[in-house]
Formats: structure tokens, C-alpha cells, sequence
């Protein structure tokens, strides 16, 4: 699906979680392409809350054309450590979302979801695959994508879904994520702990992301289907292991493992994705490589210090 250069020129867009990873790049894109881009986030100078409804009701009474939630906790680990924040926070979060833009009729509401909703299975999955959620964090994610889907059906929303396998890139901090993490340590060559290590997962790069969330926004409302989710994935399953000794190998230093000090409980062994949805309806496809992905990855990580 070609997008027309002057799209999203002068396009009100609302992006929550404008201050996280994804969000971040989306932003900067967004903003290069001439859209009238109004960033919230908890950690803005003028912090807005997506649990908070109030907060959020003058932002969607300017009726924006499109609107990225972003916004949410992302982490399987925080899941787990704090379940009912977990919940509360991508459930109402996603409501307050989704009845804004009922009341203020947005066009086009972009839900942020992940393939881990899939939860233990036979891969890749499809979106006719039905989720299977066992953690806190994957069933967090699997209600808001199930509410989602409610309002789409019950007030003929324009809302779409895209679940996206492992992003990474340029720009995450986040020390808790496989790559990040592994930077973190290796740059400063000490050990870097790894748990488990067999778990496969595919990891997409960040432009590559954003291109797919440019997508949804600009997808023409008569491609619109019932079913409104789009899977993303990279077709590069990889594990936890053969990631850490990839960047070993392009950093030219033989990487150290060690045991983590904590587990991860009811990890799922293998997860990605099929994207022949995407591709067919949107003529989206995964354009970076892994190898060029993380040596891009590495150059920034090189020239950033990661505070955590």
C-alpha cells in the first residue's frame, strides 16, 4: 500500500506514550512528515496520565484524524512484580482510549499490541490463532486487544490492532531487554547474565515498526476488516543464546555468560510470527536484517551511556 507523500501533512495526531522507544521514533517520523503531532506521556514536562480520563478529554476534544496508543506497561517482568498495576494500567488505559474516540468520532485509532498474546503454541502464529495468555502481562494485553475489538464491532470504530514481535533499535535503554542489556554489559566487557537462553523469539527493528504503525494510520477505511489485527514479525527466529554471541561476534569480543540471578516463570519456548496479512493488505515487509539491525544497534549503544 503506497502512502501518499502528503498524507499525514498537517494530520492531527495524538501519540500516547510518546516518551517510550517506539514511541520516540514514531514521533520524530510522524513530525518529519509535516503531521501536527501532540506527544503525551507520563514523563512529558506536563506529565498526563492514560488511566486519568479527565486528563486526557481536551487532547481528543480537538478531534484528532489519528490517534497512536502507545502508552502502557510493556514488560513481562513487571507483570509479574506487579500484576494489578500491569492491569490497571493497559485495561484502563485502552478504555479511556477507545471511549474518547467513540465520543469525539476519531478516525483511526492504532492499538499497540504484541505477538505475545499468543502465549503457548505451535509458531509462527496467525491472527486467526486465538490467544492463549497464562501471564499477568500477556493477558493484560490480550483484554485490551479483545476491547478494543468490541468497540471497532459495536460503534463501527476505526480502530486497528498491530502485534508486534520483539522491537529493537537505536535508542532503547530499556536494560531489561535482551539487546539492550546485553550491550550494557558486553561494551563494558563484564559478564552478562542470561536466563534459561533456548526461548526463540524474532526481533524486528525499530524503522521497520514504525513504517508498519505509519501504515495503520494511513490504511484506507474500506480495508478495513472485522477482525482488524495485523501481525508484524521479523522471520528471523532466534534464541536468547545465539542473540547475545551475534553481538559477541560484530562487537569482536568473545562474550561471557553467566547464570542470571533471577527466573523468569512460565517462560514460552518459542514465539513469532506470520505477517502474509500485512504484506498482502499493506504491502508492509521487515526491510532490515538482523545482522545490519544490531550493527546499527551496537554504533548507538557505542555513543550513549545507558543510566539504570
Amino acid at each position: 500500500m503506497a502512502i501518499s507523500e502528503n498524507f499525514w501533512k498537517n494530520k492531527s495526531v495524538i501519540i500516547t506514550g510518546a516518551h517510550g522507544f517506539v514511541g520516540k521514533h514514531l514521533t520524530e517520523r510522524l513530525f518529519s512528515l509535516g503531521a501536527l503531532v501532540v506527544p503525551l506521556s507520563r514523563s512529558a514536562g506536563n506529565p498526563i496520565d492514560v488511566t486519568d480520563r479527565a486528563s486526557l478529554t481536551p487532547f481528543f476534544e480537538k478531534k484528532p484524524g489519528v490517534v497512536f496508543h502507545l502508552a502502557g506497561e510493556s514488560l513481562v517482568e513487571k507483570g509479574q512484580d506487579v500484576p494489578y498495576d500491569t492491569f490497571q494500567t493497559n485495561f484502563i488505559g485502552t478504555l479511556n482510549v477507545l471511549e474518547l474516540s467513540r465520543l469525539f468520532h476519531i478516525p483511526r485509532v492504532i492499538i499497540a499490541s504484541t505477538a505475545h498474546v499468543y502465549g503457548v503454541g505451535t509458531p509462527p502464529f496467525s491472527e486467526d490463532d486465538p490467544p492463549r495468555p497464562s501471564r499477568p502481562y500477556e493477558t493484560s494485553k490480550t483484554i485490551t486487544d479483545l476491547l478494543a475489538q468490541s468497540y471497532a464491532d459495536s460503534f463501527d470504530l476505526g480502530v486497528v490492532i498491530g502485534r508486534f514481535a520483539n522491537i529493537y533499535g537505536p535508542g532503547d535503554t530499556n536494560v531489561t531487554r535482551l539487546i539492550p542489556k546485553t550491550l550494557r554489559y558486553a561494551l563494558q566487557k563484564k559478564p552478562v547474565p542470561m536466563w534459561g537462553g533456548t526461548a526463540k523469539r524474532e526481533y524486528l527493528y525499530i524503522d521497520d515498526a514504525v513504517a508498519a504503525y505509519l501504515m495503520l494510520g494511513a490504511m484506507p477505511a474500506v480495508k478495513l476488516e472485522r477482525n482488524r489485527i495485523f501481525n508484524f514479525g521479523a522471520g528471523n527466529p532466534i534464541d536468547a543464546r545465539g542473540i547475545i554471541e551475534a553481538i559477541g561476534g560484530l562487537i569482536g569480543e568473545k562474550i561471557t555468560i553467566v547464570p542470571a540471578d533471577y527466573e523468569r516463570k512460565n517462560e514460552i519456548t518459542d514465539q513469532f510470527v506470520l505477517w502474509e496479512k500485512a504484506s498482502r493488505i499493506l504491502g508492509w515487509k521487515p526491510g532490515m536484517d538482523l545482522r545490519e539491525g544490531l550493527t546499527r544497534t551496537i554504533e548507538w549503544h557505542k555513543n550513549n551511556t545507558i543510566v539504570s
